[in-house]
């Protein structure tokens, strides 16, 4: 069947055997990939009641029904397990080329079940499976981890998934890190990796993957680049200063005037601009983005003379070229020049808009330098931005309320806008050192650990720490948060995402 490589892999790392499965057509026209294929294995084979830790779970990494097609926008994968951080279905995506190298080795997902006595990490090139330690490298960060593969390997092209020291402690909000920076983070499945003494899949493929109509597939991705290249004069000049917008919805909602949301073409020239970074302001002005552990207001706590510091116009000076994932046109990542802190004159990817607002607007934090380092030690480490400023914002709020105090944070005076305060606590929970090992496992457990009335302050659905968005800017965000399969997703479904992104356009 055309789009499948028609086969998945089951390693098991207790024994370091392996076998391929052949579901079948029936099987892929069923649940197709990705999100279904991960679900129907670990549905079939884990038991509910297991726990995520158990050496006989599973943890998938699943590639896309367009995935090496051709076809645009189609070049993530997903990581899927049972989250131990909600106790329920995990999964995460992310983007780089991971992806398509999975699918080009064979297969359409690789799922891992038992737990290796001792650090490991798996090479599958094309069907070759090979077990090889990971003792040297259980420790490092993903950099140098993925720099130790390619170099064992000799071969600088090939693609890595590997968790950092946040996976290897177990932090309920750790993630799996690929191209060293792109993070599948929700969910916490780098924990689970970790548990199983998984440092990292290589993956290198030279596979060809069939296509029924690679014709009809170029043809729709013209007529996609036809519609996105188009665009108003006026959209180049505000995507530059969005700010404006923000501040224009702002005065006509005091006015009790309804403004319209903006266009998809002025979102597009933003995305090219910026990436999702181009959000920031105007998020923070229009009540989008949370503002001090969603208690603050904008304009009153994070006006735009703060919010204009972490914007990405200004976040644009930093950068130093365009980073495009796998079959993507858009091209919204970014590979920056870090100026300042432990990374500096070292080149990494440009925080996005989530982890500017979670580590900035949530904190009241302006400090874009101090955000940049700390999105780096994140990538490195493998842990979820989103997660880290919610459990920062929930112990300043504990700080300001004396139910954590000095003697607890080691010295710290936590509050809201204290860089360094926040830059060193954020290190804390990476490492799981001092009060560092209560918050690295999220704030429902935080606060369930520290009683009182701390769990006022712990903002999650179903123990997963909430995006950037606000539901009262946009309800649907509401309803996506609280009755996902993976609670806490913002990117599947908000009543904005039609008339701002374009996704309700149909094309010819």
């Amino acid at each position: 069947m055309a789009g499948f490589m028609g086969k998945y892999l089951i390693i098991d790392l207790s024994c370091q055997s392996y076998q391929e499965f052949f579901p079948g057509d029936e099987f892929y026209q069923k649940f197709l990939g990705g999100y279904g294929l991960g679900g129907a294995v670990i549905a079939e084979r884990q038991s509910p009641g297991l726990e995520p830790f158990s050496p006989e779970s599973y943890l998938g990494f699943c590639t896309g029904l367009l995935t090496g097609t051709g076809a645009f926008f189609s070049g993530r994968y997903l990581a899927v397990g049972k989250s131990p951080l909600t106790g329920t279905w995990g999964d995460a995506n992310s983007g780089g080329f991971f992806s398509l190298e999975l699918k080009k080795a064979g297969y359409d997902a690789v799922f891992f079940t038992g737990k290796a006595n001792h650090p490991v990490w798996v090479y599958l090139n094309d069907s070759r499976v090979e077990f090889r330690d990971a003792s040297s490298l259980w420790g490092k960060d993903v950099v140098a981890t993925e720099e130790a593969i390619k170099k064992e390997l000799a071969d600088k092209r090939v693609k890595i998934a590997a968790i950092g020291v946040a996976g290897e402690k177990r932090s309920l909000i750790s993630g799996i890190v690929t191209d060293s920076g792109r993070i599948a983070a929700r969910s916490g499945l780098g924990a689970v990796m970790g548990s199983k003494n998984l440092k990292a899949l290589a993956v290198k493929g030279t596979r060809t993957i069939p296509v029924a109509n690679p014709e009809a597939i170029a043809e729709l991705n013209q007529i996609f680049l036809a519609e996105y290249k188009k665009s108003k004069p006026l959209d180049r000049i505000f995507a530059r200063n969005m700010k404006f917008g923000g501040k224009m919805a702002n005065f006509l909602a005091r006015l009790g005037i309804e403004s319209s949301p903006p266009q998809p073409t002025l979102i597009r020239e933003a995305f090219n601009l910026y990436g999702t970074s181009a959000l920031t302001v105007m998020a923070t002005i229009t009540g989008d983005s949370p503002i001090k552990n969603w208690r603050g207001v904008g304009e009153v706590d994070f006006p735009i003379s703060r919010a204009e510091k972490i914007s990405g116009e200004t976040l644009s000076t930093y950068c130093k070229r365009r980073y495009y994932c796998q079959s993507c046109p858009l091209g919204c990542g970014a590979i920056i020049k870090i100026k300042q802190g432990r990374f500096a004159g070292e080149e990494g990817h440009r925080p996005e808009y989530e982890t500017l607002c979670a580590l900035g607007a949530l904190l009241l934090n302006d400090d874009l330098d101090t955000i940049i380092e700390i999105n780096e030690t994140c990538n490195r480490a493998g842990i979820d931005t989103i997660s880290l400023g919610g459990v920062i914002a929930f112990a300043i709020e504990c700080f300001e309320n004396q139910i954590i105090d000095e003697k607890m944070t080691g010295g710290l005076k936590l509050g809201w806008g204290k860089a360094k305060e926040i830059s060193v606590l954020a290190n804390m929970i990476i490492e799981r050192e001092g009060i560092g090992d209560l918050l690295a496992d999220g704030v429902k457990r935080a606060a369930e650990k520290l009683g009182k009335n701390s769990a006022e302050f712990a903002v999650h659905t179903g123990g997963q720490e909430l995006p950037m968005h606000d539901p009262k800017l946009d309800a649907g965000f509401g309803i996506a948060y609280q009755c996902e399969p993976t609670p806490g997703r913002h990117t599947i479904s908000c009543f904005l995402y039609g008339p701002v992104m374009g996704v309700d356009q149909q094309f010819p």
